[in-house]
């Protein structure tokens, strides 16, 4: 695209107009056009009325945005068919006048109860497509078998994200996807192991991958992503097995279903692993696998699990310098501890949702209760919603009388913490001992 001179849009602005001169409308169209890409294409279609000047700039834009809920404003049902039929041909208009190629992004949303027919879909994604679309984004809520299948053979295609509700998937030829980088899937059901296989053998390049409520109804399917570097799953369920020996980060979220295993772990870096599921092996592969990872963010399902799998010893995490966690049950603290004796560079400890939970069951914890030291190296602990209950204060003591080096405790006090409350609590927290002569204590607001 070409960029105008400087020293030209310069002297355009500096120039005193007198009330007369429309300085915006005498940019260069190239520069407008691109003003005009960021604007949803019904908000840039309607700057044609402004002047002459502005009747076409709309078809030089980079970005092409349709969203009938946009278009459709608040019309009664009455009045959805016949604006259901003025939003495809608006669709086919603008399509029609657009002479931009190649273009960046083609998003099309389609989130009204409404059916469209297929045939439209296909010549609206064919279109982005004949353009040499970059960034294709679907979000077509009430048609779940009406994708159009010549994406899976887009040359262009860098990012790709479909949301659909309960797409059948099926791929029955090859797809061939040479430059897709980014893949981000929503409710879509693979109908078979080899569409599977085809699928992703398809998309050689992929880096990010986003899976999100989708199905492998396929029986044991291993499928290598050899340049993937981020990965996240969120109750997804299948036999698949994902094998990303270059995988730097994982976000797992493992509801009851037999969730997506991933294989070949120790390039990553960062894991966030959200776990209620009764594939405990799962979980445990994973903890076992990324033993060179610096960053980890656990829920409390997570942790539970692992509280219950002793067979399965926590290995150590030589590079971990980042621990967090949203909060433990009083069974969870003592593999928790192990966790972080086995973790001597860990640096950064966080409990986003509170120290301690307590079950009905439980029992409270007991200052006799013995804990493992843990590593002296960590720097900063920050609680969140902390209420300053006596749980609490006999583990803020163990942490204080462990961490030697301890620079930073920092308290989000819980929303419900009462003035004279803050003030006990403060006292007490003057009171705990500290390994750490330079440890500062902070009880802050949310």
């Amino acid at each position: 695209m070409h960029h105008p001179n400087p020293k030209e849009c310069r002297k355009i602005l500096e120039m005193k107009d007198k009330g007369n001169l429309d300085t915006i409308s005498s940019l260069p169209d190239e520069l407008l056009a691109n003003i005009l890409s960021f604007l949803p294409t019904l908000s840039a279609v309607q700057t044609s009325i402004l002047s002459s000047r502005w009747r076409h700039l709309f078809t030089l834009t980079r970005n092409l945005s349709f969203n009938d809920r946009e278009y459709f404003g608040t019309a009664s049902l009455a009045q959805c068919e016949e604006r259901k039929l003025s939003f495809e041909r608006f669709v086919y208009g603008v399509l029609a006048l657009h002479r931009t190629s190649p273009i960046h992004k083609f998003s099309l949303k389609l989130k009204k109860t409404l059916i469209y027919d297929c045939s439209h879909l296909l010549l609206w994604t064919s279109a982005a497509i004949l353009k040499g679309v970059q960034h294709l984004d679907l979000d077509i809520v009430n048609h779940p078998n009406a994708l159009p299948t010549c994406i899976l053979n887009c040359q262009t295609l860098t990012i790709l994200r479909i949301h659909t509700f309960g797409y059948d998937l099926s791929v029955p030829g090859v797809v061939c996807l040479p430059n897709l980088k980014t893949l981000d899937l929503h409710y879509i059901r693979f109908l078979d192991g080899d569409s599977v296989k085809r699928f992703f053998v398809g998309c050689s390049q992929l880096k990010e991958l986003v899976v999100s409520n989708c199905q492998f109804t396929t029986d044991h399917v291993r499928v290598s992503a050899t340049k993937l570097q981020k990965l996240d799953l969120n109750c997804c369920s299948g036999h698949v097995v994902i094998d990303a020996p270059n995988l730097a980060n994982l976000s797992h979220v493992c509801t009851d279903f037999i969730g997506v295993d991933v294989k070949n772990l120790r390039s990553l870096i960062s894991i966030k692993l959200t776990f209620d599921s009764p594939q405990v092996q799962v979980l445990c592969d994973i903890i076992r696998g990324a033993v060179n990872a610096r960053e980890l963010i656990l829920d409390c399902g997570a942790a539970k699990f692992l509280a219950v799998t002793e067979d399965n010893p926590i290995p150590t995490y030589s590079k971990l310098k980042r621990f967090e966690l949203d909060y433990c049950y009083r069974d969870t603290w003592k593999y928790l501890m192990v966790w972080l004796a086995n973790s001597p560079q860990l640096e950064i400890i966080i409990f986003g949702e509170g120290l301690i939970k307590m079950d009905d069951t439980e029992d409270e914890l007991h200052p006799d209760v013995a804990l493992p030291p843990f590593s002296c190296n960590v720097k900063i602990i920050e609680v969140y919603w902390f209420g300053g209950h006596k749980q609490e204060l006999l583990l803020l003591k163990y942490l204080l009388e462990n961490a030697g080096v301890l620079q930073k405790l920092i308290l989000y006090k819980d929303y419900t913490m009462e003035m004279q409350q803050e003030l006990l609590v403060k006292k007490e927290l003057l009171l705990l001992p500290k390994a750490s002569t330079n440890c500062t204590i902070e009880l802050k607001d949310p």
